[in-house]
């Protein structure tokens, strides 16, 4: 799946209220202002909007229905998916690298159907999680690039930050 500017800039867009208008180079301006010891939480947040998004998308492409929700912050799942016996089934999706953060939420929301980043669905395994065919690398890479100017790696700057202060991401 190839992940374009514009889709980082929609996600800014739909998890900001503020910047909800905004240009890109106004969404830009704003991250380039921000406090640097917060863009890690800053890239995380959008990358989840981005995985959503990415996901309902990737899902279309299949011919299976789905849609977010309108809250970004939605309780216990991040989508819908419409079809199938249920008539209408809740997602929730983790875009992290970090099986030990997938396996505490699974722990705590043993009910609910996980979908997660192409990297955690090789580990654990898709017996027990979807994999939603998207690389968590790509989604850092796009968020990073496309706001912060900078190329994000698994060994690179904002990794080591989440590491040392325990964030998974």
């Amino acid at each position: 799946m190839n992940i374009v500017d514009l889709d980082v800039f929609e996600a800014v867009r739909r998890g900001y209220n503020s910047l909800e208008t905004a240009s890109n180079d106004e969404i830009i301006d704003y991250f380039a202002s921000v406090d640097p010891a917060s863009t890690v939480g800053h890239m995380s947040n959008i990358k989840g909007i981005l995985f959503e998004q990415e996901y309902v998308e990737a899902l279309a492409v299949q011919g299976i229905e789905a849609a977010m929700f309108d809250a970004t912050n939605h309780p216990v799942t991040d989508i819908m998916v419409f079809g199938g016996l249920d008539g209408v089934s809740e997602i929730q999706l983790k875009a992290t690298d970090s099986v030990s953060y997938v396996t505490a939420a699974m722990a705590e929301d043993p009910e609910v159907v996980f979908a997660v980043t192409s990297e955690i669905a090789a580990e654990l395994g898709t017996g027990v999680v979807i994999d939603a065919g998207i690389e968590n690398v790509a989604l850092e890479l796009a968020v990073g690039e496309t706001l912060f100017g900078e190329t994000v790696n698994p060994i690179g700057a904002f990794s080591l930050l989440r590491f040392l202060i325990g964030i998974p991401f």
